[in-house]
């Protein structure tokens, strides 16, 4: 699944490529994908232009000119792809949306093989509920007092804390791996068992690991590509995410593969010692 430095890197390339072009139609072929429905979106959004585009977590928010506004979660496999009408086609396309401004002609294409993703629509008016539902993220409201305090009041595993957007947003299984290895903590540790030393480096590696993501451009070891079709770069930078049974980059010990919280977890086991579980 896409997240913060996949997502942010396909808003950047959509807000500096499509704010202010207008939408002049919309197709598709997947109904539950395109919310609440095809003919009710097309009535409340056509000819309506597109102001910008924004993010929290790993959601993407299309912010229109009028009274609405698209939500869009890649979830698994969705892409956002800017394309030329005619132009190459891509696999797997469910929603097209057709744009304009100044006589050029766009189309916004969400491709999703699992079919998992969304774009729905809503008020303008609604938006700050839905976000509440989302913790505080990296690079943002993400301080390490509140970091501190969501750590201290939960015995999950740090893991499971880490990746919940309901705690923390915008951090999945590659760059929560990637954090705390280079923080050293094992990833089954009690969250609530971390001393103030190791939260401190776990706050500054997970802010590393992001920066190296939005560097490289997202990480592409699975369906992630970039609005223009292209693949980030991350996947080559990985420090034990997927390298199961691969020496550790630091020690040379042999990278394990465990299952935590339904995600398959990778650390070195000389390196991140586990104190507790």
């Amino acid at each position: 699944m896409p997240e913060l430095p996949e997502v942010e890197t396909v808003r950047y390339d959509l807000n500096k490529s499509l704010s202010g072009f207008q939408i002049k139609d919309i197709s598709c072929n997947t109904t539950k994908i395109l919310q609440p429905s095809l003919k009710e979106v097309i009535k409340h959004t056509k000819g309506l232009t597109i102001s910008s585009f924004n993010r929290k977590a790993k959601l993407l928010i299309v912010e229109l000119n009028k009274d609405w506004n698209f939500l869009i979660h890649l979830k698994m496999s969705g892409r956002l792809l800017i394309r030329d009408p005619g132009g190459v086609e891509d696999r797997w396309t469910r929603v097209i949306i057709a744009l304009e401004r100044k006589g050029i002609i766009k189309e916004l294409r969400f491709a999703d093989q699992r079919k998992f993703g969304y774009i729905k629509l809503i008020k303008k008016e609604e938006l700050s509920d839905i976000l509440s539902n989302y913790g505080p993220e990296p690079f943002a409201d993400l301080s390490l007092q509140i970091f501190t305090k969501i750590l201290k009041s939960s015995r999950r595993a740090i893991k499971k804390v880490l990746m919940d957007q309901v705690l923390i947003s915008g951090i999945g299984n590659i760059y929560a791996n990637d954090a705390l290895f280079l923080a050293k903590i094992h990833p089954e540790t009690s969250a609530n068992y971390l001393n103030q030393n190791q939260i401190k480096n776990l706050f500054e590696a997970i802010e590393e690991v992001l920066k190296r993501g939005l560097k490289y451009r997202g990480a592409s070891d699975n369906s992630y590509l970039d609005a223009f079709g292209k693949k980030g770069q991350y996947q080559e930078h990985f420090l034990v995410y997927g390298k199961n049974k691969e020496n550790c980059p630091n020690c040379g010990s042999v990278i394990q593969k465990i299952v935590v919280g339904g995600r398959g977890t990778f650390y070195c086991p000389k390196c991140q010692l586990q104190e507790r579980k």
